[in-house]
């Protein structure tokens, strides 16, 4: 009798096995070899051992499957213990469901074979029956479409933990089967406690290594985010400071250009040089590709300094009175050829300078009533070159004010003002130690305002002003002295200067 059950055991459990190994690897998408029926003695041998540890308490045997099938799997694939444990679980819940299905659909030719009279022989024909119908059933589970693409147990959670959720109870609900009796002993409801609470340990540790795992990605991502945000911030800087390039470049361009443009027909008229007709009819094309007029000034007489490239933007002036309501004049009393005659100060950035304040100048007036815009070119007392631009436009807001040299910010915000230009003057003023002076009262010739650079090596930044808020925003400033004018137009000697 008892070798006719440890026959019938091994047969059952062995062919749990062999579904545990077949639904774990179908659910771990691992490929089947030929040696693995090599595994079958194997399975044979834990089966004996099974049988022999359980023999007196069969409820034990589901826990007997599952440990004893973990064991196998992590030896055998190797993959991480969490992923053994859980996948195992559910390998054996489908084995168990297997096994149920299997003792249905074979009741009806178990029942045919009781007419075999021989009891061991017709035991063994029927547990080998119940088996190889469980194993037909594990095949056919795994030709289910959502089965066949497997399990991930850090992916798709709420699959898996359904299957786990089941499993467990699968093995909980067998254990229960093993009972021998309805009256349970105390040692075999201790058993089963300990049973329940490894069966909900595996589903805590799911639950825990699920959280952690999308605490580890919710990190990845954080982290990828930021990584991302930075690299967008310094493309986004290197974009900004190359646009801030151009920008600078193109500005230069549009007022450069048109000067060197007539400068060439200077030469291409007086000389008739192939050279500079070929330079001449160059730079025409480039006005009209950067749609910038080529104007000519017709007027005669054009106060100059002899110095070509400090001349060209006076004439420029000129040119856009001809053609806009614009007076303008110019008083040159002082020798601008000797202002480089040293080398300290450069013609260009004196032809920049006065390209970009004359242009300001002009912008601030057209468009009011007497609009007039006067230059100055002459000396200071120690004999150093001095330059005032007088215009009747209006005034500089004291936000400008507040920031004039410090970053570009525009006196004509709202009608394609960018700022360049008086950022490149002051850049020009640090760089020869210049003095500044904003005049907004300078009682001569009915002009609103007067800028007067003076090329004396003082760093001098002053703002003569009577209005308060102006005042207010330039006394915070450091660098700056406020001088105030009374109604009158009277500078005041009260000590109150910046």
């Amino acid at each position: 009798m008892l070798m006719n059950e440890f026959i019938i055991s091994l047969i059952k459990y062995t062919a749990i096995f062999i579904c545990i190994l077949y639904a774990y690897t179908k659910l771990m998408r691992i490929k089947l070899k030929a040696w693995d029926l090599f595994d079958i003695p194997l399975f044979m041998a834990l089966s004996s051992v099974l049988y022999f540890v359980t023999v007196y308490v069969k409820m034990l045997v589901p826990i007997g499957l599952l440990i004893f099938g973990i064991a196998f799997l992590f030896l055998r694939f190797r993959k991480p213990f969490y992923e053994t444990v859980t996948v195992g679980t559910i390998a054996l819940g489908i084995s168990i469901v297997a096994f149920a299905s299997s003792l249905i659909f074979s009741f009806p030719i178990a029942t045919a074979l009781y007419l075999i009279k021989n009891e061991i022989v017709k035991n063994i024909i029927t547990q080998s029956l119940i088996s190889l119908i469980q194993m037909i059933v594990t095949f056919i589970l795994f030709k289910i479409k959502r089965l066949q693409s497997g399990v991930n147990p850090k992916g798709d959670p709420a699959t898996f933990e359904i299957l786990l959720f089941f499993s467990v109870g699968c093995i909980l609900t067998l254990m229960i089967v093993y009972t021998k009796n309805a009256t349970q002993t105390i040692y075999e409801t201790v058993l089963l406690v300990i049973a329940l609470c490894g069966l909900l340990l595996i589903l805590w540790w799911r639950k825990h290594i699920t959280y952690n795992y999308r605490e580890a990605v919710n990190r990845q991502n954080v982290n990828r985010m930021e990584d991302t945000i930075e690299e967008i911030k310094l493309n986004s800087v290197e974009t900004d400071l190359q646009v801030a390039v151009y920008s600078k470049l193109f500005h230069f361009l549009n007022k450069a250009v048109p000067d060197c443009a007539y400068l060439a027909e200077i030469a291409a008229e007086k000389t008739g040089c192939e050279d500079a007709c070929a330079a001449r009819d160059m730079l025409r094309k480039i006005l009209r590709e950067m749609n910038i007029a080529n104007e000519k000034c017709s007027l005669q007489n054009v106060p100059q300094t002899g110095e070509r490239l400090i001349d060209v933007p006076i004439i420029q002036l000129f040119t856009v009175a001809e053609r806009k309501s614009l007076n303008v004049s110019v008083d040159i009393s002082a020798d601008a050829k000797s202002w480089f005659s040293d080398g300290k100060l450069h013609k260009e950035d004196v032809h920049i300078l006065l390209s970009y304040i004359l242009d300001n100048a002009v912008i601030s007036t057209l468009g009011l009533p007497n609009a007039k815009v006067r230059l100055e070119l002459s000396s200071t007392k120690n004999k150093k070159p001095l330059i005032r631009v007088y215009d009747s436009g209006e005034q500089f807001d004291e936000e400008v004010l507040a920031k004039l040299g410090l970053e570009q910010i525009t006196t004509r915000a709202g009608t394609g003002g960018n700022g360049i230009g008086l950022f490149t003057v002051f850049e020009i003023l640090a760089k020869y130690g210049t003095s500044f002076t904003l005049d907004e009262d300078p009682q001569s010739f009915g002009f609103k305002k007067c800028i007067e650079i003076a090329f004396d090596g003082l760093c001098g930044f002053t703002v003569r002003t009577s209005r308060q808020s102006v005042a207010a925003a330039c006394a915070a400033r450091k660098g700056i002295t406020v001088e105030p004018i009374d109604a009158d137009g009277e500078e005041k000697r009260d000590g109150t200067n910046g």
